[in-house]
């Protein structure tokens, strides 16, 4: 595999049986990843001017940036999918068996996991679709001056559903009223 960050280029991990050993050689329990996930540029501003100004235009290159994080989800979700943990029939091996995958392979840690990264994938689908609706009612400076805070509620309102049951589905404690009340 390549060098990242300073670290030397370790070789392809080759699947092996256990020898017994209670120790690991270097390099082993790591994992780079081939394929990096780039992320989207962020619209910058010259500084000139003064005073707030809104720019319609740079709702839909925020929407389009959300959208972009939403495949990478998909990815993790797909490929967490495929992992099966099957350390043997022993008492601790069964405990991590059933931590991971729960007592009949369709509970535990990773089916929270595919939970959130369900959330989340919903959440920015719905960020980007309520960013999307900003951008195409209110098109002009002007017509953003008339925005409504219960119309950006609105807009949102999808998405924070679906944030809360990500934090709810990782067993967290989502929030049920706004902040301050």
């Amino acid at each position: 595999m390549p060098a990242t960050r300073n670290q030397p280029a370790q070789p392809v991990h080759q699947a092996q049986q256990y020898n017994g050993g209670l120790t690991l050689t270097p390099g082993q329990g790591t994992f780079d990843n081939p394929d990096p996930f780039t992320v989207p540029p962020v619209p910058g501003h010259d500084g000139s001017g003064s005073g707030t100004t809104v720019n319609t235009s740079a709702l839909d290159v925020f929407a389009g940036n959300i959208d972009l994080l939403i495949a990478p989800t998909q990815t993790a979700s797909t490929t967490l999918d495929e992992v099966s943990i099957s350390p043997g029939a022993f008492y601790h091996a069964n405990k991590i068996r059933v931590d991971v995958n729960g007592a009949n392979g369709d509970d535990g840690l990773k089916a929270k996991y595919l939970l959130v990264l369900a959330d989340l994938g919903q959440g920015l689908a719905d960020l980007r679709d309520g960013i999307k609706q900003l951008s195409h009612t209110y098109t002009t400076v002007e017509d953003a001056s008339h925005m409504t805070a219960t119309d950006f509620a609105t807009a949102m309102n999808l998405s924070q559903a679906d944030f809360t049951s990500l934090i709810t589905d990782g067993g967290g404690s989502g929030t049920t009223s706004a902040p301050g009340s």
